[in-house]
């Protein structure tokens, strides 16, 4: 009897052991809000809906982390975002459409994963939002304020990333593979960000192209930067996007080049595309709950039609947000867009059906968990 105790408490302590080595967490957030918008139609007439929150889309998550010894690590995310409202699957419909990938990590030799994730041009930039308050993947949820997204994609299929720090300073590398048989380039995305950070200071930049179907490229590239002083977070980020003539990609759960990646294509013109977006503006803790928000986006557009025609866009934002507590939080969000030249009539990085102006107001409610 001592014997057959004395085994299963050996076998308690290596079950132990095994999950203790083992962490799988679920997360994720419900970001509701009820917003009101100038202009919705051509008669100038005004929407009043309920839908997703301004900060980031719904989701739902599961990511975990393998101790294999040695300083290395198997990791994982699994992240399926979805409508709040309705209860549909977001990102085109895809199970894991947020982030599907799988990784191995070492203390000295890096990380490198695989599968659906973020694209670096989103990342980098991300972190210097500040509606995002400098979380990568947070930039807006609602086109007024998150148009910048189809200028540089959001999430791109199969891709391969590797990062690793180095001191204060942390480099990534991204391929995501077109699958084009016989043309391992076309529908094929590289990135590379370096980003500094100590203390309070912040800077990074990226380097990003992707390929189409028929070898017309994005290029993207940018610079940002962010700041803490006091309560405090000052906010600043350049890039530019050139969008080669009759630059497309294929449609969402194609499985074509460039599918399911929110790129916004060419299309209005016959001519080269030249977006310059700077962004700015500051985060201010006024309490341990309450914070302000302001932001500014401006995007200066060459060749947005066949003239050669230039155009703008331009939207400025103020969020007062409220925490009901460490998970749970209230705000009040306005913001105003306006369209210039041919961006008025080209209807590719915002629509305004009613004219050249929209001004939103939202009131939401966010659950972290």
């Amino acid at each position: 009897m001592k014997k057959s105790l004395l085994a299963l408490a050996v076998l308690g302590a290596f079950s132990s052991a095994a999950l203790a080595q083992t962490n799988v967490t679920m997360y994720g957030d419900i970001d509701t809000a009820i917003r009101s918008t100038t202009n919705a139609d051509a008669a100038g007439g005004r929407q009043i809906g309920l839908g997703s929150g301004i900060f980031e889309g719904s989701r739902l998550g599961f990511k975990g982390t393998e101790d294999l010894g040695g300083g290395s690590a198997a990791v994982f995310d699994l992240e399926a975002g979805f409508g709040t409202t309705t209860g549909t699957l977001d990102q085109q419909g895809q199970l894991f459409g947020s982030q599907a990938w799988v990784g191995l990590k070492n203390n000295s030799l890096g990380e490198i994963d695989a599968g659906r994730q973020y694209g670096l041009a989103y990342q980098t930039l991300g972190s210097y939002s500040p509606l995002g308050r400098g979380v990568a993947t947070a930039q807006g949820n609602v086109a007024e304020t998150a148009w910048q997204v189809g200028l540089f994609g959001a999430r791109f299929d199969n891709s391969l990333e590797y990062t690793n720090n180095f001191g204060p300073i942390k480099t990534q590398l991204q391929y995501s593979t077109g699958g084009v048989a016989g043309a391992t380039s076309v529908g094929a995305t590289s990135a590379l960000a370096v980003v500094y950070a100590t203390g309070p200071l912040s800077v990074g930049g990226v380097v990003q192209q992707s390929k189409d179907a028929n070898s017309k490229n994005v290029t993207v590239w940018g610079l940002g930067g962010s700041y803490v002083a006091g309560p405090a977070t000052l906010f600043l980020s350049y890039f530019d996007a050139k969008r080669d003539a009759g630059f497309g990609t294929a449609a969402n759960l194609s499985g074509g080049p460039l599918a399911n990646t929110n790129l916004m294509a060419n299309t209005n013109t016959l001519l080269q595309r030249d977006d310059d977006v700077w962004t700015t503006g500051a985060v201010f803790q006024a309490t341990p709950a309450l914070a302000y928000t302001v932001g500014y986006m401006h995007d200066s557009v060459k060749n947005d039609s066949d003239l050669g025609n230039s155009g703008k866009v331009s939207t400025l934002y103020a969020v007062a947000d409220y925490n009901l507590s460490k998970r749970t939080d209230v705000y009040v969000e306005l913001d105003h867009t306006t369209l210039g030249g041919g961006e008025i009539t080209s209807n590719d990085v915002l629509s305004i059906p009613g004219g050249s102006g929209r001004t939103g107001l939202a009131t939401g409610l966010r659950i972290k968990f």
